[in-house]
């Protein structure tokens, strides 16, 4: 695939999430939304793999259904209020099968299914699109309907989702599934917030984007497929073992950490909506997931696993960080710099939340 080509459809793939956000109109989001669909498409299948390819067919298949419903939502909308502006409010039913389909395109539960084992067929920077920008799109979606959506069946989605995550992780080894039911649980928080407080679930979503994007980029870097792989790290690099995982464990909400913010903001939003019984289950599944994520540090940087010389010397010689500086170091810096000291950024979140 030649250079201008990609470019195209990366913009492609910018471009219609740009549609979906300043649109007035439901037909506009439903073509922002096939857009954005048939613009991934040959990127998550770009190394062209048996596995990549099935992968993308399964993402494909999964995104037209969701759009199909989402249409079909439009059109009863139409039949019933002759409008297709996005400011129209749903009725019952309406609202109830669009929070199904874009929950269908977010991977919340109960249509999440899908996403761990697209996610594992794919690349780690296929992974990075699909966990984070295309998440953006149906997100916007679900912010247009927020004062349609029954509040409770929201919330009922997003704690279940929570849990969830946190238990599909467990039992995992491969580092990109065990990604995929940490996203799950985290838009579990996001959605759950969203209709009590828009702000706060946008604040949210953006901690999310960059702490996922570190973690991801750290993974593609050193090659982390699975956990075994990662017992190697301390070897020849302890520090970046230790930054592993810091970012790790602020994904996963410890304070003093950048993720804490996410958890934190999301529990004031409830509470202040006597939502006590939700926020305590939402903590508990919040504490699964801080097992895996402890699994990830404890074997990246608190363990010596005993190795033979020449697997050393293979994983030695595949690595990765290189002594010049380039524009994807400096990237990764500043997201790592982010993720791991950004609660001194918590003022300006409170105020922006």
């Amino acid at each position: 695939m030649s250079r201008s080509l990609i470019f195209l459809l990366v913009l492609s793939v910018v471009v219609s999430v740009f549609i979906v956000v300043s649109s007035y109109s439901w037909f506009m989001v439903w073509v922002g939304l096939e857009m954005n669909t048939l613009s991934i498409l040959p990127i998550l299948c770009y190394q062209f793999t048996p596995r990549s390819v099935e992968s993308t067919i399964k993402y494909f298949l999964i995104q037209a259904f969701s759009a199909a419903i989402i249409l079909n939502v439009v059109l009863i909308q139409v039949w019933l209020f002759s409008s297709w502006s996005v400011s129209q409010p749903l009725n019952g039913f309406s609202s109830l099968v669009l929070v199904l389909a874009v929950g269908l395109k977010l991977g919340l539960f109960p249509c999440h299914f899908w996403f761990p084992d697209v996610l594992q067929g794919l690349g780690f920077i296929q992974g990075l699109v699909l966990s984070t920008w295309q998440k953006i799109a149906p997100y916007v979606v679900l912010v247009y309907a927020s004062d349609s959506i029954n509040e409770y069946f929201l919330v009922f989605l997003s704690v279940i989702s929570v849990l969830v995550g946190g238990w599909g992780g467990l039992n995992q080894v491969q580092v990109r599934k065990i990604l995929a039911f940490s996203s799950i649980s985290h838009i579990g928080w996001i959605c759950g917030v969203v209709v009590y407080s828009v702000s706060v679930s946008c604040v949210m979503l953006g901690i999310y984007l960059f702490l996922n994007s570190v973690v991801f980029l750290l993974s593609s870097e050193l090659g982390l497929l699975n956990l075994s792989s990662l017992s190697r790290m301390v070897y020849y690099n302890s520090g970046t073992g230790l930054l592993l995982m810091l970012v790790v464990l602020s994904l996963g909400g410890l304070p003093p950490l950048t993720g804490f913010i996410n958890k934190f903001l999301a529990l004031e939003c409830l509470v202040l909506n006597n939502l006590i019984v939700p926020s305590c289950i939402l903590v508990m599944g919040s504490l699964l997931s801080l097992f895996f994520y402890l699994r990830i540090g404890f074997n990246s940087s608190l363990c010596l696993f005993p190795q033979h010389s020449l697997v050393l010397f293979s994983w030695r010689s595949s690595l990765m960080f290189s002594s010049s500086i380039t524009v994807y170091s400096i990237i990764l810096s500043i997201l790592l710099c982010i993720s791991v000291f950004g609660l001194i950024l918590f003022p300006l979140f409170w105020s922006m939340g």
